[in-house]
């Protein structure tokens, strides 16, 4: 867990049984500048930068969810990177000014994130059905992939936005189509979205590579 995380809840705490006494505390440069209040442990794949962020403007209400950072292209955010918490993916950065940066929510329907079941490494795409903020969905694995409820949902290693095995969230129910062949899976989020308060813009240092490269397949085609 991160260390400034564990301060913020801990001086909620406080203050709500002394209001008014840290009227002047500002955690955001706990965040921005302590290196030690990030989790390397949420980042293993170190080809991953990472900025730190707060969250100024968010939705989970909507059909289609945005949420807006206080970081912007002076600190080097640019359109396409990930952001995600200690809890989880939460979107994709749409568009930058200066000083913000607009985030495609997960909460959106055309946020689809690459799976894997972590279990078995069998993958899918996880999209957001509307209505539950805590729940999403996958409804392309195959029914013959033994799954169970509980069962781990982590980022795949298919997408150069975010590495593999960050975690997304466990199966809460699924069902079975036999119509199709592949399971409707509900997944209850890790992060809860209408919590947010800082999160993690991150970004492969071999994006770009891999891009140019994968360029000349869709050429050929």
């Amino acid at each position: 867990m991160v260390l400034n995380h564990q301060i913020h809840i801990l001086a909620q705490q406080i203050e709500s049984y002394f209001p008014g006494l840290f009227p002047s505390i500002d955690y955001e440069p706990l965040i921005e500048n302590n290196e030690q209040s990030f989790d390397s442990t949420i980042l293993p794949d170190k080809t991953f930068n990472y900025l730190a962020a707060k969250v100024i403007n968010n939705s989970v209400k909507k059909r289609n969810n945005f949420i807006t950072l206080n970081k912007g292209s002076k600190n080097g955010v640019k359109h396409g990177m990930g952001v995600i918490t200690d809890q989880g993916v939460i979107g994709i950065v749409h568009s930058v000014s200066k000083n913000f940066a607009l985030v495609i929510s997960l909460l959106h329907k055309k946020s689809a994130i690459g799976i894997f079941l972590k279990k078995n490494r069998h993958t899918g795409i996880l999209t957001w059905k509307g209505f539950n903020y805590r729940i999403a969905t996958i409804s392309d694995l195959p029914i013959h992939i033994p799954i169970n409820v509980g069962d781990t949902i982590i980022t795949n290693s298919y997408s150069n936005i975010y590495p593999e095995e960050i975690h997304i969230g466990t199966i809460s129910d699924f069902k079975k189509n036999n119509d199709d062949g592949f399971y409707t899976i509900n997944v209850e989020l890790f992060e809860d979205f209408n919590n947010l308060r800082y999160v993690y813009v991150i970004h492969s240092q071999q994006s770009e590579e891999q891009l140019l490269l994968e360029k000349i397949i869709a050429t050929d085609e």
